[in-house]
């Protein structure tokens, strides 16, 4: 009877370090290392900015114990702010023009606040569906849309870097049982242009912890360091401003076609959507013709 508990006990943890290490969305889309995907206007400097707005990392602190995970909410400013700093470093060595949009710039405008709120909205919506179809970017698959052509607009720039990322630190017994290591940051950014409001390039990385592990106070307690590596990694296949990249084979019929816009005019849109609305298929009440029998 001892003995049956024993293993009974033994494929509990089995099954809880099991379902604790299955591979992330990180994983599915990037594996170990770098990852990136990119359309060939991009590549060829056609729809290559040279302006880039990064805006405020969203990032995803996790506590992994042997049998649960806790989430951290008020630590994750932590590493935005050294996410934030590490990327613009990164993107500004490549010769790009970056802004950094900060929380502070955020809090203190009430317009960009919402049209932001909006763009990140939309852009969560598409970056749903990228996780096992990354390389659907080279197709020119995702787009932002107008939402983020505004807000590029707003801002003034030529594209727009959408930031995001999870970081896993293990506790405990869970060090010993993770192929991991027992800690994992995974991080990702896309570069949405102001001209076509699509995903014209994506760049991530995962950073594991290596053979004993990445503790969770490693990565608070040094967060600059972390965020210098996981960057590091993600940009390194990123071009120069100036520099253009091979063709790629892609099955032409697949590609979306490119559609470009000029500076979006905001009240323009609404004019645009309200003479939509007003036309007859769209009117509750049809006029009558002149005379018609009443």
């Amino acid at each position: 009877m001892k003995m049956q508990m024993n293993r009974v006990q033994l494929l509990s943890v089995v099954a809880g370090v099991f379902m604790f290490t299955q591979p992330t969305i990180a994983q599915q889309v990037c594996f170990m290392g770098g990852c990136n995907a990119m359309t060939t206007e991009f590549r060829n400097l056609e729809l290559r900015p040279e302006s880039i707005a990064l805006l405020p990392p969203h990032a995803s602190l996790r506590k992994k114990g042997t049998f649960s995970a806790t989430e951290m909410v008020g630590k994750s400013r932590i590493l935005e702010a050294s996410l934030a700093n590490a990327l613009e470093k990164r993107i500004t060595k490549l010769g790009y023009t970056v802004m950094l949009v900060t929380h502070e710039d955020i809090e203190a405008n009430d317009e960009l606040a919402r049209l932001l709120s909006q763009a990140n909205q939309r852009y969560d919506e598409e970056r749903a569906k990228m996780p096992s179809k990354l390389n659907q970017v080279k197709y020119r698959r995702y787009t932002v849309g107008v939402e983020a052509r505004i807000l590029a607009n707003y801002l003034g720039v030529d594209a727009i870097a959408f930031p995001r990322m999870q970081a896993v630190g293990a506790t405990g017994a869970a060090i010993l049982f993770s192929p991991t290591g027992g800690g994992q940051i995974h991080m990702g950014f896309s570069l949405v242009h102001a001209r076509t409001g699509d995903i014209e390039a994506f760049f991530g990385a995962i950073n594991s912890g290596g053979l004993f592990g990445k503790s969770l106070s490693s990565i608070l307690k040094k967060p600059d360091r972390h965020m210098a590596k996981i960057a590091k990694t993600a940009t390194k296949k990123m071009p120069a401003v100036t520099k253009a990249l091979k063709p790629q084979q892609l099955r032409e019929h697949k590609i979306r076609a490119v559609e470009l816009h000029d500076e979006v005019d905001q009240d323009a849109v609404l004019e645009d959507l309200e003479d939509l609305l007003a036309e007859p298929e769209f009117a509750e009440d049809a006029t009558p013709e002149e005379g018609s029998a009443s």
